[in-house]
């Protein structure tokens, strides 16, 4: 009986054993598979990490580019280029402006000049830790960026096959971000020329009266507030991002909103454009070539630039005016470094005044006449106002007018091209509000072209 239940107790602790072993091999397995998945967890944490880190640093380098690039293709025309595309084609060239060789093709679309140092050198991302990026340039059509166009695809973007050479003023973008374990990720952006209206401005603006703002870009925007009234004619838009007023019967092919987006509008310097000058009006009373040669000196004698054929009378702390055309016919481009006034009926449709007028100061036009840009696509630029009245037409090529301060338009004034407004703080008190009124017009049909760029498209390659 005894020994009955020895073995019973015995078998009992076996089972017990066993169950114990079970229970500790069952709490092992789940301990290491929890050990694993915290591991794995830990893995995938790190992998995302690093990869929101590489894509903010290819985000920064792609940010950064188009800010370098948008203000650089923006200013062709006071960077020195004759075209938009020639400004691209200078970027995709590089530093060094040469293509064709393996040495001259290193910096081919290289932004060192702005800061951001040929790939494959990088810039460190403030912030993450070993997040870097670098960035450069492409023409459409370069294979180098990765994809090779077909001559269909060429032609239907209006590209050439050359990688180096820009045919369609569009330029792509392509950043890398790098994170700490060497993960990477790529961002391209396309920079596109942009539909300007023909009358933009950053600050309030009243279109009054019997105006007209033609053509096929014909629509007027303001940053700030649109007020428009009387019996206007706008082919296209009526916008503003600050609010906008309708009074009057105007007609508006387009359509109308007071909380539409921005848009850009460059800080307007005169001295950026100076390069583009032929004759220099001194502030002093004299005119000489762009390297400072005299041409000649009213500074004493008001009369002595007209009576050598040059148009211009110096009037001292008024200026420069001009009243008739002088027997040189002055077809050229004026820098003034004092303020400009033109009256009188000079230039005929037959023979307009080919000029551009590039002034620190204010630009008083009135009288009637005809005139021509001198200066491809730049008619008017002003540091201070623009006030021009009377019944000046302008015909040929469409041209920009761009005026630091505030304008007014009024009178039989009619403009071929686009008006841009930077509405700065006043310094000239020739005109104190910005205003397009009585009969004056401005036809902008879109041939200008390249006179504003922005971002077209933005993907993760």
């Amino acid at each position: 009986m005894g020994a009955a239940c020895s073995r019973s107790t015995a078998g009992e602790r076996g089972f017990a054993l066993v169950g114990t072993l079970l229970l500790l091999m069952i709490v092992g397995a789940a301990t290491t598979a929890l050990w694993l998945s915290g591991q794995t967890e830990a893995a995938m944490a790190i992998n995302h990490e690093t990869a929101a880190h590489a894509k903010a640093a290819a985000e920064a380098g792609a940010n950064h580019a188009v800010d370098v690039t948008l203000d650089f293709v923006r200013r062709w025309h006071a960077n020195g280029f004759a075209t938009p595309t020639a400004a691209i084609t200078s970027l995709l060239l590089g530093p060094d402006t040469q293509s064709g060789t393996v040495a001259s093709d290193a910096d081919n679309g290289s932004l060192e000049n702005w800061g951001i140092p040929r790939p494959p050198a990088r810039l460190a991302l403030p912030g993450p830790a070993g997040a870097t990026y670098e960035a450069r340039l492409f023409d459409e059509d370069d294979p180098q960026r990765g994809l090779t166009l077909e001559a269909v695809d060429q032609l239907r973007i209006a590209e050439n096959n050359l990688p180096t050479v820009d045919a369609n003023n569009r330029v792509l973008i392509q950043a890398t971000g790098y994170a700490v374990n060497d993960s990477s990720t790529t961002v391209e952006v396309a920079i596109v020329p942009r539909t300007s209206p023909a009358i933009v401005s950053n600050g309030d603006l009243t279109v009054q009266g019997n105006p007209s703002v033609l053509g096929t870009n014909g629509s007027v925007h303001s940053n700030s507030a649109l007020q428009v009234g009387g019996s206007p004619d706008i082919d296209g838009n009526a916008t503003a991002s600050g609010g906008y007023t309708e009074t009057g019967n105007p007609t508006i092919g387009g359509f109308t909103s007071g909380t539409a987006l921005t848009l850009p509008v460059l800080e307007v310097h005169a001295a950026d454009y100076r390069n583009l000058a032929d004759l220099v009006l001194t502030a002093g009373g004299t005119m000489t070539d762009l390297g400072g040669i005299l041409i000649c000196d009213a500074s004493v004698d008001a009369d002595a630039c007209e009576d050598a054929g040059y148009t211009w009378v110096f009037a001292g702390g008024a200026g420069w005016r001009a009243t008739s055309l002088g027997a040189n016919a002055d077809n050229r481009t004026f820098y003034a470094e004092t303020d400009l006034e033109i009256t009188g009926n000079i230039g005929t449709a037959g023979n307009p005044w080919n000029l551009t007028l590039i002034a620190e100061g204010n630009i008083d036009i009135s009288g009637n006449g005809t005139i021509e840009a001198d200066s491809p696509g730049l008619l008017f630029i002003t540091d201070q106002d623009l006030h021009f009245t009377g019944g000046k037409g302008q015909v040929g090529a469409e041209a920009q007018v761009l005026v630091r301060e505030q304008i007014f338009l009024a009178g039989n004034v009619s403009l071929r091209g686009s008006v841009v407004i930077e509405d700065a703080a006043d310094v000239s008190s020739l005109v104190t509000s910005n205003r397009i009124g009585d009969n004056a017009s401005i036809t902008n049909n879109g041939t200008l072209g390249g006179t504003s760029f922005g971002v077209g498209s933005w993907r993760v390659l």
